[in-house]
C-alpha cells in the first residue's frame, strides 16, 4: 500500500488571511507497492508502459500538501520530482524587494524537477501548493537511473519542460499586454480547471502575487466580477458562476494555455 503524509495547515482559511505552511518533510521511508495495482491522476505516470511503472512505483511516495505549503524554497537542493494529482503548484520568483510572481502554474499534466535530468543541483524559484491536495515523489537520483534504461520515461518528462518552456513564455507576453482582469479570469480558469473543484480556496493575497500586482486592485476587479455574476465568494473561497462570461473575459492566453495542456 502506497504511504500518504499529511501535513497539517497552520493558518487561517479567511480570504484574506494568508499565513504561509511548514515545508514538505525532506526524509521519508516510502512504503514499496505492486505496479499493477497502482492508481494515480497524473497523467504523466498514466501514459508510461505498465512495465515502467511497474519499475518505478515503489519509489514513489503520496504527499498530502496543505495551500500555501512549500514544496520548494529558492535554491533548495533538487532531491527529489513531483508528480501533481489533485494539487496545483504554483512557481514563484522572488523579487529583489521580497515579492514574488507566478512564474508558472502545474496540475496533474505535469512533472516538477525535471530540470535534474539536465544535471541541475537546485532549484532557481520557489515552488509553493496553490490548491491542497496530494502528490507523488520520487528521490530525482533514482529517476535519473531509470531514465537510463526506459526510454518513455525520458521522453514524456521532456514533453512536460517543453509545456512548461511555452507556459513561460506566453505568461511574459500576457503580462506585457492584458489588463488585470483580463488576466485574472484567465488566471481563476486554468486554476478551477486544474484543482476540479467547486470551490476554490483562494485570499487576495495570493492572487495579487500571482499576477503581480498590488492587492486593492484585485479587491476592486473581484468585486466588479461578482456583481456581474460570473464568481462569487465568502469567507473561505471562490466559486465560478458563469464560466462562459469569465472565458469571454478572459484574454486570448487562455485558449492557449488551455490548448498546450490538451496537446500533451
Amino acid at each position: 500500500m502506497l504511504h500518504t503524509e499529511f501535513i497539517t495547515p497552520t493558518r487561517s482559511h479567511d480570504w484574506e488571511a494568508v499565513t504561509y505552511a511548514p515545508a514538505v518533510p525532506r526524509r521519508h521511508t516510502a512504503d514499496r507497492i505492486e505496479g499493477e495495482s497502482f492508481q494515480t491522476k497524473n497523467q504523466v505516470l498514466n501514459r508510461l508502459p505498465t512495465s515502467t511503472l511497474r519499475g518505478i512505483a515503489p519509489h514513489l511516495r503520496r504527499v498530502d500538501v496543505q495551500r500555501e505549503q512549500f514544496l520548494f524554497q529558492q535554491d533548495d537542493d533538487l532531491e527529489f520530482i513531483y508528480f501533481p494529482e489533485t494539487a496545483v503548484i504554483s512557481e514563484l520568483h522572488l523579487l529583489d524587494d521580497g515579492r514574488m510572481v507566478e512564474v508558472a502554474l502545474s496540475g496533474r499534466n505535469d512533472a516538477i524537477g525535471v530540470a535534474c535530468l539536465y544535471n541541475a543541483l537546485h532549484i532557481s524559484n520557489c515552488v509553493i501548493a496553490t490548491q491542497a491536495g496530494s502528490l507523488l515523489r520520487m528521490e530525482s537520483v533514482l529517476l535519473k537511473k531509470y531514465c537510463q534504461t526506459e526510454p518513455d520515461l525520458p521522453r514524456l518528462l521532456h514533453s512536460t519542460l517543453e509545456s512548461y518552456i511555452r507556459q513561460i513564455s506566453q505568461r511574459a507576453v500576457c503580462n506585457m499586454y492584458h489588463s488585470i482582469q483580463e488576466r485574472l479570469c484567465t488566471w481563476l480558469l486554468l486554476v478551477d480547471e486544474l484543482s476540479g473543484r467547486k470551490t476554490l480556496r483562494l485570499t487576495h493575497e495570493q492572487i495579487s502575487r500571482a499576477l503581480g500586482v498590488y492587492r486593492p486592485s484585485i479587491t476592486c476587479i473581484a468585486l466588479e466580477l461578482r456583481h456581474a455574476g460570473m464568481i462569487d465568494y465568502k469567507r473561505g473561497g471562490i466559486s465560478i458562476i458563469d464560466r462562459s462570461a469569465l472565458g469571454k473575459a478572459a484574454c486570448d492566453c487562455y485558449q492557449e494555455l488551455r490548448s498546450d495542456q490538451d496537446r500533451f
